[in-house]
């Protein structure tokens, strides 16, 4: 059921179009396009519409559209997060579901269809392993600096980085919001892109 629309007419921030595109995996459309991704901690009109509760993120792209909604609904180390786009659908569910096993989290897309995981993993300095849909370690997410909020995302063997989280992005300053973002290469598997946004909330949690 469409809730939404991309009216230009509108004021403010507006919705990027859905890309017209043949795929096996319609829920993950939006990704294709996409190599970075600015997480704002702001409601939404459409929150309220869809009859969201808990904290509200709006998550943009690297020209300002809006392209998911989230709400974050957290007890101690436990979390949901459920990301939904313009339509009202739910397209990624990231959760930690338990308080016992604090070091994994687990990424849907759409829900109920695991795409991967991210895992902390013991080291001097906090360090994340994403692993695909098979469980194969794919990507390390490691400091950049020790007192500069920032994290480089690096090919599992080699070291290669090829995108990073931080805390700054012109777009949400533009915006006068509370953000972090994540870019990633742009041919990078969709399922993958959608791992790494479930470790950019994760990460940017702690800060």
């Amino acid at each position: 059921m469409l809730i939404s629309t991309t009216d230009d007419s509108v004021q403010g921030p507006q919705w990027m179009e859905c890309p017209q595109i043949e795929t096996d995996l319609p829920t993950l459309a939006f990704f294709y396009p996409l190599n970075e991704l600015i997480i704002a901690e702001r409601r939404d009109d459409l929150h309220d519409l869809i009859g969201l509760s808990g904290v509200g993120y709006t998550v943009f792209n690297n020209k300002g559209q809006k392209v998911f909604l989230a709400v974050l609904e957290k007890q101690y180390k436990k979390f949901d997060i459920k990301i939904f786009n313009h339509y009202g659908n739910e397209v990624v569910h990231v959760r930690r579901p338990f308080h016992f096993c604090t070091k994994k989290v687990l990424v849907c897309a759409p829900p109920g269809n695991l795409v991967g995981s991210i895992k902390e993993i013991r080291t001097r300095w906090k360090t994340y392993v994403v692993k695909n849909r098979l469980e194969k370690d794919v990507l390390k997410i490691v400091p950049a600096g020790v007192f500069n909020y920032m994290y480089n995302i690096q090919l599992m063997y080699g070291g290669t980085v090829v995108g990073v989280i931080r805390k700054h992005c012109d777009v949400a300053t533009l915006l006068d919001m509370k953000h972090f973002a994540i870019s990633f290469p742009i041919e990078l598997d969709v399922r993958d892109k959608a791992v790494l946004l479930g470790a950019c909330f994760t990460i940017g949690f702690q800060y």
